[in-house]
């Protein structure tokens, strides 16, 4: 998949799809890319796309996503949490 393909799947989805995964981050200031509609694909090669949306919807604080060993990924909040504090909230 490209890259312009990625990120029209992103700016695509529907805040609908989203909105489960922003009452849990803003709840918590991290979720789990199980909450996300969002193949790995779209984490690996889009990052700063899928922030920027996710941040435009409603996601609060300094987001940034994080790759756990497991190989899934977590959304967090950097003004609350480390990388390290974050992921441990997944082990």
């Amino acid at each position: 998949m490209l890259l312009n393909e990625i990120v029209e799947v992103i700016e695509l989805t529907d805040s609908d799809h989203l909105s489960e995964a922003l009452e849990e981050f803003n709840l918590h200031n991290v979720v789990h890319s199980n909450h996300l509609p969002f193949l790995n694909i779209v984490y690996d090669n889009a990052k700063p796309h899928l922030l920027k949306k996710l941040c435009s919807i409603g996601f609060k604080g300094q987001i940034q996503c994080e790759k756990l060993i497991s190989g899934d990924y977590i959304i967090f909040n950097a003004d609350t949490y480390t990388p390290e504090q974050a992921s441990s909230k997944f082990r």
